[in-house]
Formats: C-alpha cells, sequence, structure tokens
C-alpha cells in the first residue's frame, strides 16, 4: 500500500502529542509502531543525513549463541513477539519483512560431540537439530567435520522496514525530516516543547548518537563498528546461510552478504581495508570458490556496557525517557522491548526487565 505511493512530507503546523520520537532507526520504528497499535498520538523526527546500523545490518535471528552453544538470552520470550510484530507490520505495509532462515554452522573437529550433549544439556531441540550432518557436501563450502543445523531462525529486512515505515509515517503526516538539537527542548510541567510540537513525553532513539546526549551521560555506552561485504559468487551452491566465525548469507542470484566485524576503537563510520581483510582471510577458510567484493558497508551498533538494551524514563525527568542499546541482535530484540515500553508509556504497566531498565544506571552506590 504504502510503498507503491509516491509520498512528500507536509509542514507539522503547532501541534500537541503524546509522544514526540527522535530517530527512525530500528527503535524508533518498532516504538512507533506499538504507540500505533495503541491508537496513541506521536510525532517522529529523524536527520535527514542520520546513520543508522540497521541500514547495514543483515537483520538475523538466530536463537542460539554458538560459543558456548547456549539459548540467546530471554529467546523463548522473544520469538512469539518477534514473529507477532513482524506479521502485524506485513499487514500494515503491505510488504514482507521477516524470511525463514537455515543455518548450517561448520564444526571443528572436536565439535560434533559438543553440539550433541549441548543440545539436550541446554534444552535446545526447538531450535536445532541435535544430530551433526557430517554428510554435508555443497559445492564451494569446505566443512570436513560436518555441519549442525540450527532449523528454527529468521532474517528481518530491515533498511526495507525502515523505509517502508518512513513511507507511512510521512502519508500520516508524523514525520519530521530535521536534525534535532537537544538544546532546542524546553522542559515544561508534565511535557516538553521542541519548537512547534509540544508532547507530554520525549523519547530518545538515536542509536550510537546517544552518547552526546547530554540528559543521559550516566549510561555506559560501549559501541562496536561493525562492517559487511557485498558479495558475487557464482560458483557457490548454497541455499542456507552458514557461519563459522562469521556468516555467509545468501541473497539469491548469486549475491551473497558476509561479515561482521567487531571493533571497539574506531574513528569513522566509514568501510575499512583493516575490516574488510579480517573477512576476506575468515572467507578464505570457509569459501573454496572465486568470489569478488560487489560492496562495504560499515555501521555503528549502538551498544551498553553490559550488552543490555537500555529502556525507559528519565528518574529526574519523567517526562523524558530512552529506548537504545539493542546492539548485534537489534532484529530480535527490538520487538519485545518496544511493546513492554510502549506499555509503560501508556500506563498498561508499571515495569521494565531490570537487566534493560535506564535506572540501572542511576541507583545511588
Amino acid at each position: 500500500m504504502y510503498g507503491m505511493m509516491k509520498v512528500t512530507e507536509k509542514n507539522i503546523a503547532n501541534r500537541e502529542t503524546d509522544f514526540l520520537i527522535v530517530g527512525q532507526g530500528l527503535a524508533g520504528t518498532m516504538l512507533a509502531f506499538e504507540l500505533h497499535r495503541r491508537g496513541k498520538n506521536f510525532v517522529v523526527v529523524d536527520s535527514p543525513s542520520g546513520e543508522k546500523a540497521s541500514r547495514v545490518a543483515a537483520g538475523i535471528i538466530n536463537p542460539v549463541v554458538f560459543r558456548r552453544l547456549t539459548k540467546s538470552w530471554l529467546v523463548d520470550d522473544l520469538f512469539p513477539v518477534l514473529k507477532d510484530t513482524y506479521h502485524e507490520l506485513e499487514k500494515l505495509l503491505s510488504c514482507h519483512l521477516l524470511h525463514t532462515l537455515k543455518i548450517n554452522k561448520i564444526l571443528g573437529k572436536e565439535e560434533g560431540s559438543f553440539w550433541r550433549t549441548k543440545t539436550v544439556e541446554n534444552k535446545l531441540e526447538s531450535y536445532i537439530h541435535s544430530e551433526p550432518d557430517t554428510t554435508f557436501h555443497k559445492g564451494g563450502i569446505e566443512a570436513p567435520y560436518g555441519i549442525g543445523k540450527v532449523f528454527n531462525a529468521f532474517r528481518a529486512d530491515l533498511p526495507f522496514l525502515i523505509d517502508r515505515f518512513r513511507e507511512f509515517l510521512i502519508q500520516e503526516n508524523r514525520f519530521i525530516s530535521e536534525k534535532l538539537d537537544t538544546g532546542d527542548i524546553i522542559r515544561k510541567t508534565g511535557k516538553v516543547q521542541w519548537k512547534n510540537i509540544t508532547a507530554q513525553k520525549i523519547i530518545f532513539c538515536q542509536g550510537f548518537r546517544a552518547s552526546d546526549n547530554p540528559f543521559f551521560q550516566p549510561v555506559k555506552f560501549k559501541h562496536t563498528k561493525g562492517q559487511v561485504l557485498d558479495l558475487n559468487i557464482p560458483d557457490l551452491e548454497i541455499t542456507n546461510m552458514v557461519n563459522k566465525g562469521m556468516f555467509v548469507l545468501p541473497l539469491g542470484e548469486n549475491r551473497f552478504r558476509a561479515g561482521a566485524t567487531y571493533r571497539w576503537d574506531f574513528q569513522d563510520t566509514n568501510p575499512d581495508d583493516e575490516a574488510t581483510a579480517e573477512l576476506t582471510g575468515k572467507m578464505e577458510k570457509i569459501v573454496k570458490v572465486p568470489y569478488s567484493i560487489t560492496g562495504k558497508r560499515a555501521g555503528i551498533r549502538p551498544t551498553t556496557h553490559d550488552r543490555r538494551p537500555v529502556v525507559g524514563l528519565h528518574p529526574d525527568y519523567p517526562e523524558i525517557g530512552i529506548f537504545n542499546g539493542l546492539g548485534s541482535k537489534g532484529a530480535m530484540l527490538a520487538p519485545f522491548f518496544a511493546r513492554e515500553f510502549a506499555r509503560l508509556l501508556c500506563g498498561e504497566s508499571d515495569t521494565i526487565h531490570p537487566e534493560v531498565n535506564l535506572l540501572r544506571y542511576y541507583r545511588k552506590k
């Protein structure tokens, strides 16, 4: 519906609204959607030049942590919500966003028995096959000790989601393309004002830019830079994602995406030669056929010191909130915590999961 229409921004005249959301990456998109479902009034403001990790992320939703072969944090709670959320977004936006995905984990020499043991020990039968496939053979992939199979995974098309939802917001006259300066925010009793908009609450969904937000300086951000490669590999005969220290994801028509790197020390958001060399070095251990690099992309993942999202209202300024820190698992975490935050904002609940609650950074020692 909205993806096929030519939409243009309209002037948003002086208005009062329930919520002003700053940022329309994955966090801002998911929170806006949950408020829309609840019939709330809101406006989203987003910088036209804002860089978003969501536009670089492959959107992989993997229910297991391969290193320890354990369930991903809260996965049993996250999966029902994410499937419902993405499917409801698909209905609203008339597009396909959530794709089923199978992952083949290339095993090392001693990993077969480890895979069998941990599948049972950590109750992973709903997500992976307990018995490794030692007969795996696909042209172009080297897996002499077999593979472990993840059958219950997904890929969310995050750039497509953000673009379609922006078109929806513009059509609904709920979007402003402008960089918001926190110095322009005026706090009043029970509300905030930014230029011609008065809101009951302002929620910051700024990604890694939140580090510069003066309202949330106690939050211990530890952002990571990630890079991916777009590849053309005509002779690689796989239809499922493979993983061994990195992922190689088939996209169809000989197109693949490979990644990702993790860097804590970085100067900018641009792809760099060091990350490219790291990825190609790992690629050569997995892919044994020629390939060409067709593109390089990098982004900054918004991450906290404890690798948990940060969600909630400021303890001193309850009209100001934050939804951030989704990190490398944002496609899986965002639907659940956007719903939980929306329930708090709309008076349906008075709690936030303690491991993501903003207040963990404000408690007195």
